[in-house]
C-alpha cells in the first residue's frame, strides 16, 4: 500500500525507518525489517552473546525476526522534553511499546512491582504511563481509540517471577518477541497499516495532543 508524501516524513533521523528509502516516488511503509533491522543483522550473532551488548540493540534485533505484516519504530522522540519510545511494534496481534532494561544481578518480577538486586524499581509504572501516552497520541491521529499494551523486556543474570503485572507484561526479549505473536488477532491489515503510517509522523508525537490531559 502506497502512502502519500507527507513534509513532516522529510527526515530519516525520525525514530527508525517505516518509510522506505527518499527517492522520487511516493514512500511505502516497510516491513519490520526495517534498515535498523538488517544493519542488525550483521552485527547480531556476536552482540546478543556478549553480556554487556546494549539492551536496546539486542531487542531491536529480535523484532527484526517477527514475521511480515508486523513494523516497528526505534526510539521514538516525543514531544521537546527529550523523551523517547524505545521501540513500538504494530501488527496483527496489536500495538505494543517497549521498554529496555540491560542488567546485572537478580531480577524479581511480581504483580505490582519489578525488583533489581532487592531494590524496587520503578520499571512498571514508567512502562505503563509510556503505553498510555502512546495510546492517547496514536488514538488522536486516527481519530478512534487504540489499545497499546506496555511491555519490559529485560536481560538479565537471573530471574524470579512470581506474578507478572496485569497492565505490563514482563520477559526477556526473546520471550517478549514469542509473547506478542501468541496473542490474539485485533488488528485488520488496513488497520495495522493506517498506524504504521500514523506512526511514523513526527506530528503525531509533537504538538498539542501531547499537552492534553
Amino acid at each position: 500500500m502506497e502512502v502519500e508524501r507527507d513534509d513532516e516524513w522529510a527526515s530519516d533521523e525520525f525514530g527508525d525507518t517505516l518509510v522506505g528509502p527518499r527517492d522520487h516516488h511516493p514512500r511505502t511503509v516497510e516491513s519490520v525489517r526495517s534498515r535498523f533491522a538488517r544493519f542488525l543483522g550483521a552485527l547480531a550473532h556476536e552482540r546478543v552473546s556478549n553480556r554487556g551488548a546494549d539492551g536496546e540493540l539486542v531487542t531491536g534485533w529480535w523484532l527484526g525476526r517477527l514475521p511480515d505484516g508486523w513494523h516497528v519504530l526505534n526510539d521514538v522522540p516525543v514531544g521537546e522534553s527529550g523523551a523517547n519510545i524505545e521501540h513500538l511494534v504494530i501488527g496483527p496481534r496489536g500495538t505494543f511499546t517497549i521498554t529496555t532494561k540491560n542488567l546485572t544481578g537478580k531480577v524479581w518480577v511480581g504483580p505490582k512491582s519489578v525488583l533489581h538486586n532487592r531494590r524496587r524499581t520503578d520499571f512498571l509504572p514508567k512502562a505503563s504511563a509510556e503505553a498510555r501516552l502512546a495510546s492517547r497520541l496514536l488514538s488522536s491521529a486516527v481519530g478512534r481509540p487504540v489499545e497499546v499494551r506496555g511491555v519490559l523486556a529485560i536481560l538479565c543474570d537471573d530471574w524470579t517471577v512470581k506474578q507478572r503485572p496485569a497492565d505490563v507484561y514482563v520477559d526477556a526479549t526473546r520471550g517478549v518477541k514469542d509473547w506478542m505473536l501468541r496473542q490474539p488477532t485485533v488488528l485488520r491489515a488496513e488497520e495495522v497499516i493506517e498506524l504504521a503510517v500514523a506512526a511514523s509522523k513526527p506530528g503525531t508525537w509533537f504538538g498539542p495532543r501531547l499537552d492534553a490531559r
